[in-house]
């Protein structure tokens, strides 16, 4: 099967961040997973580099794609015609409506036009493929084959002070086209499912799959052997001092990540112990002003370190070198980042909201939890594992074995039946559709 991958965002989803981990882990576990798979993974222009690692271990079968930019004038109108149809009313360019006003059949017939060449290549890059993943669901392109697309929350409908109103409004009409026309809605947590592709977008559920995450498996370091020791002095090649016990929070800066609650959870942890304690935040962008200014008024100016992006080889240092990794999120389909922690032995604690109850559930009474409105719940969990700390990994790493036990081959297997029905169904939905334009 030849399985298409959409990366183009307006910038390059890349193996170190956020849905970039998933795709470079899924698209390598597709090819081992079938020997008569091939993935063709579509880039920005110009980003191709970023996908290199996954290319890498794709023993030849993973390619990377992309098309021309327009050339500058093009690019000019196409983003004023766009600005202008985004600033109408709602209702006229409503994709359900029976027929678009006249001025929105105008802009989208010269947007057409400027865009014609990109698209026809476009087109010539998507029929390569049987079927086409598109892992984020917010996507401004058409494809005409069979797609699977992956919904891995709409936190932003639960937190819309995250964008602007009317980012936010567009983002929900993108949103409700592209789950609206894909073959198959998949997402990895029952939770999800049923909060936000049934509750919030009213999917039927003959076309919403659920597929079992798996442990990211392009860590390497096993936090047992000699190799992390020689690496510690990274830390100080990043900045951290190794002498001081640090929280890990290796996450984006957004509001409901809950960045706050660790900055407060800090500096009551500071109050109560005569331990040098340290919060490390990594993270695409520079600390947002609100945190710089809670963190000046609290004094931490020197205890809270936010180090920007990390490569991953660097991330699993600061894994394995953490006191522990804490993940208060507020919402969220799943954690990465604490199964990464776990395969390092270091020691996790989440937020006891209903999506990671429900993906740590296998480890039982090993796994902490915290109220992520209640610091102090925090800062007893800390309190726990500094008691006795040894014996709090040896537990996790006992409850993590089953975790371990699915891995990305196992998760690709389940992605490969999901996209070799949406390919049988492809067909048929597409000669319903050919049917209702012709009526």
């Amino acid at each position: 099967m030849r399985i298409g991958i959409w990366c183009d965002y307006g910038f390059t989803l890349e193996p170190s961040e956020g849905i970039g981990v998933f795709v470079d882990n899924l698209a390598r576990g597709l090819v081992r997973a079938d020997l008569q798979c091939t993935i063709t993974m579509m880039s920005h222009p110009g980003q191709e580099y970023k996908l290199a690692s996954t290319v890498a271990g794709g023993d030849g079968r993973i390619r990377v794609v992309s098309v021309p930019k327009l050339k500058q004038p093009q690019r000019f109108a196409v983003r004023w015609l766009k600005k202008v149809r985004q600033g109408l009313t709602p209702n006229a360019i409503d994709s359900t409506a029976a027929k678009p006003s006249s001025l929105v059949q105008f802009i989208d017939r010269r947007i057409a036009a400027f865009c014609k060449s990109q698209q026809q290549a476009v087109a010539e890059r998507v029929d390569t493929c049987d079927v086409w993943l598109l892992p984020y669901v917010g996507l401004d392109q058409d494809i005409e084959k069979p797609t699977v697309v992956a919904i891995h929350d709409l936190v932003c409908y639960h937190f819309p002070d995250m964008l602007t109103p009317h980012k936010l409004e567009r983002l929900k009409r993108l949103v409700h086209r592209v789950a609206n026309r894909a073959t198959i809605a998949a997402c990895m947590s029952e939770f999800i499912r049923d909060n936000d592709l049934f509750g919030m977008l009213n999917l039927p559920a003959e076309r919403v799959r659920v597929v079992k995450a798996a442990v990211p498996d392009d860590l390497v370091v096993d936090a047992s052997s000699d190799k992390v020791s020689d690496e510690a002095n990274s830390l100080p090649a990043l900045g951290v001092d190794p002498q001081s016990p640090y929280l890990l929070y290796p996450a984006a800066f957004r509001s409901y990540k809950n960045h706050r609650y660790l900055i407060d959870a800090l500096q009551q942890l500071r109050e109560r112990s005569t331990e040098n304690w340290k919060l490390i935040f990594t993270g695409i962008r520079r600390l947002p002003r609100d945190l710089k200014q809670q963190i000046q008024r609290l004094g931490l100016e020197a205890d809270v370190q936010a180090l920007g992006k990390v490569s991953r080889s660097q991330l699993e240092v600061l894994y394995c070198h953490a006191f522990a990794t804490v993940v208060p999120s507020l919402y969220e389909q799943g954690s990465f980042p604490i199964m990464e922690a776990l395969h390092c032995r270091c020691p996790v604690a989440c937020s006891n909201i209903p999506s990671l109850c429900e993906q740590f559930a296998g480890m039982g009474a090993s796994m902490m939890y915290f109220d992520p409105h209640d610091t102090s719940s925090l800062v007893h969990v800390i309190e726990k594992i500094n008691a006795n700390r040894s014996q709090v990994i040896a537990e996790q790493q006992e409850g993590f074995l089953s975790m371990q036990s699915h891995t990305w081959e196992d998760s690709a297997r389940q992605w490969l039946r999901v996209l070799r029905e949406a390919t049988m169904l492809g067909d048929s939905i597409a000669a319903a559709r050919a049917s209702q334009r012709a009526a």
